[in-house]
């Protein structure tokens, strides 16, 4: 029989890497807002909530090539960054297509408090005939804006979408099934050197180890929970030894969440003053390692992942430096490499399954 540990799932954070992400998350609310000299108006705009062939449409779009159509607009996206993050930059994503190959992009634009933006990111591409994701924006654009934690975690926060006739003659198609914003962030540090934030799952429970040193006036740290990475929950208190050589803290999580668990480390000093770790996951059950392996990857060879399932899977990747280095996507075991042929060093990774839920996160050493 083997070891419990062997099965286990260890995802090492250390303070290397600043950049964080959140998302892609879907929007909860939408709304139609005019534009002077529109024709045509999204019908079931709640529609783009899900990726699931439900569609938001405009039916036809009268008039010449650039005939153009109201503001779909999304928001309520549920973002919680935390306090003392910095933004560094915005995706959005629209799954969209027009089987009639007669719709292209008018106007992409963020919504920043409610208000629309000035900042232009369509480019007039044209609607592909059957599904698929268009982003904009990228890890180091903030869309002419500068953003605080409270307008990205606002509901107010979001996308406004708007299409135009590309050919002449035939009934426009164009429709969207779902639209999803992705947030890059760096994260303040904590007030200790964090060495390592890990996870290690086991047959029933997880065990949560960090290491610091260099302690001064900490008063304690709490272990944090979420099952969404919204709404984090104490599960265990722990006084700090607030020594100044390495120290090492240990947890266990007796009552695992089902699916993927968030966990955090929150630091409170003698003066009241609170920081947090960045995020890490794990998600309890069969074992399995959703890790990219070789960890130690040499550019040219194939890399893997387990997907037994042969599920959708997503995998962004993110420089040391916090740059973004690219996204690509995956329906087996091999993952395609153009995106970081040619990077070198250490590389930090998320997956996420094709509803956007996290499947898997860690760091790869490129060669």
């Amino acid at each position: 029989m083997k070891n419990s540990t062997l099965l286990g799932f260890l995802l090492i954070i250390t303070l290397g890497l600043h950049a964080q992400i959140d998302g892609p998350l879907n929007g909860g609310s939408f709304s139609i807002v005019a534009i002077p000299g529109s024709n045509q108006t999204w019908n079931n705009p709640g529609n783009t909530s899900t990726s699931d062939n439900s569609y938001s449409n405009f039916n036809n779009i009268t008039g010449p090539i650039g005939a153009y159509t109201n503001y779909l607009v999304a928001t309520s996206f549920g973002f919680n960054i935390p306090l003392g993050a910095s933004m560094s930059g915005i995706i959005v994503e629209i799954e969209r297509s027009d089987p009639n190959f007669r719709t292209a992009d008018y106007s992409v634009r963020i919504v920043k408090g409610g208000t629309i933006g000035t900042t232009e990111k369509a480019t007039g591409s044209s609607y592909p005939s059957s599904d698929s994701y268009q982003s904009f924006g990228n890890a180091g654009d903030l869309w002419g804006e500068s953003w605080t934690v409270t307008d990205i975690n606002s509901a107010n926060f979001g996308v406004a979408v708007a299409a135009q006739r590309s050919a002449t003659g035939g009934i426009t198609a164009g429709r969207i099934d779902n639209i999803r914003i992705t947030v890059f962030y760096n994260f303040m540090l904590l007030p200790v050197r964090l060495i390592s934030f890990t996870s290690l799952k086991k047959d029933r429970s997880v065990e949560i180890k960090w290491t610091t040193t260099d302690e001064k006036d900490i008063n304690h740290y709490e272990l944090e929970r979420s099952a969404t990475t919204n709404n984090f929950q104490p599960i265990k208190s722990v006084t700090s030894r607030n020594q100044s050589q390495q120290t090492t803290y240990s947890v266990t999580d007796k009552s695992p969440l089902n699916g993927v668990a968030y966990y955090r480390l929150k630091t409170i000093e003698d003066n009241g003053k609170i920081a947090y770790s960045k995020i890490i996951s794990v998600k309890p059950g069969s074992g399995t390692n959703n890790m990219l392996y070789p960890s130690a990857w040499k550019n040219g060879t194939p890399l893997h992942i387990n997907n037994p399932e042969n599920k959708k899977l997503e995998i962004y990747f993110i420089k040391s430096s916090g740059q973004f280095a690219g996204k690509v996507i995956t329906n087996f075991n091999e993952i395609p490499t153009d995106v970081i042929s040619n990077t070198r060093g250490l590389l930090y990774y998320k997956v996420l399954d094709e509803k956007g839920y996290l499947y898997g996160s860690g760091i790869l050493k490129a060669f």
